[in-house]
């Protein structure tokens, strides 16, 4: 008897499980493609972008389970009316291809090539998490396409390391099995204290946290950030000579951030001339801050 009712729980359980993962990653399928999303040709393969808005021009470079939902989503947040707004989908991203070489250098001349496609002089770069690479190669290699650079819960250049090294520090990426459908929104639904650690904030407080899923249009890119782009500042840390930018930069950054790590940042710190916004808490999505970072992002554009 109590066989049967164990079983018969478990047959409810699954069933309200599938219906409510359908109902989510409809909803979620949905939301990605609700965007006025336009396509660039580069040589680097087919690009996917979303441009609205007038005023000053904000370009993101998004992070890891990005795309340019998340991108948006970001600036959104971050910026009030009078801005123009544009998210690009990294490589592997929703609606950009990934080419054979993803690199962060190759990333950046992507975003030259759809600035020069929209007609933009300068523009203003802000780069989130795993974003920062490809923005901080940016602002090196084109500095009069940049008004300025924004690094929020960046990664940064950390310290020269060999690809052993990485590996056995675990400085890679998300585990495999994760990067799918079900697997991520199954461990978002009932197991979300692991992103709450992982993120240092609460799941459920941050809706950019929506733009995760769906996670499959996004497999090709989360996989290029956690074998390229996430160790590219450490395998090839001369490339990245951050003394020698010279447009207006602001970091803004939490100490507790427990992926962005703050002392990566202070590194980073340490070799450039730059106007920082520190929070003691808020993980790295920042949370509880939200008002404090727009404003230190509107002042910053505004002085520059």
């Amino acid at each position: 008897m109590i066989l049967w009712i164990i079983l018969g729980l478990i047959a409810a359980f699954c069933i309200i499980t599938a219906i409510q993962y359908n109902n989510d990653m409809q909803a979620a399928y949905k939301r990605l493609y609700a965007y006025d999303v336009r396509t660039i040709d580069t040589e680097f393969g087919t690009m996917s972008y979303v441009d609205e808005g007038d005023g000053e021009v904000i370009f993101i470079s998004h992070g890891i389970f990005g795309g340019y939902d998340q991108g948006y989503a970001s600036l959104s947040q971050l910026t009030g009316n009078g801005y123009r707004r544009i998210s690009i989908s990294r490589f592997g991203y929703p609606g950009s291809e990934l080419p054979e070489s993803p690199i962060p250098a190759n990333q950046a001349r992507v975003f030259l090539n759809l600035l020069d496609d929209l007609q933009i002089d300068k523009a203003y770069i802000l780069a989130t998490s795993a974003g920062g690479a490809s923005a901080i190669r940016f602002a090196l290699e084109y500095p009069e396409r940049t008004k300025g650079l924004i690094l929020l819960s960046s990664g940064a250049p950390d310290q020269p390391r060999s690809a052993e090294e990485i590996k056995e520090l675990g400085m890679t990426g998300p585990p495999s099995f994760i990067v799918n459908d079900f697997p991520m929104w199954f461990s978002m639904k009932y197991f979300s204290f692991i992103f709450n650690s992982m993120m240092g904030s609460k799941v459920d407080s941050n809706t950019l946290y929506e733009t995760m899923l769906p996670v499959n249009p996004r497999r090709q890119g989360i996989r290029a950030d956690t074998d390229i782009t996430n160790i590219d500042m450490m395998l090839h840390y001369d490339d990245y000579p951050v003394e020698e930018i010279t447009v207006p930069i602001l970091a803004i950054h939490a100490m507790d951030d427990p992926m962005a790590k703050f002392e990566n940042i202070e590194r980073l710190l340490s070799r450039i001339d730059a106007e920082t916004v520190i929070f003691e808490t808020g993980g790295h999505m920042i949370t509880g801050h939200g008002d404090d970072v727009n404003k230190a992002i509107e002042n910053f554009i505004k002085e520059t």
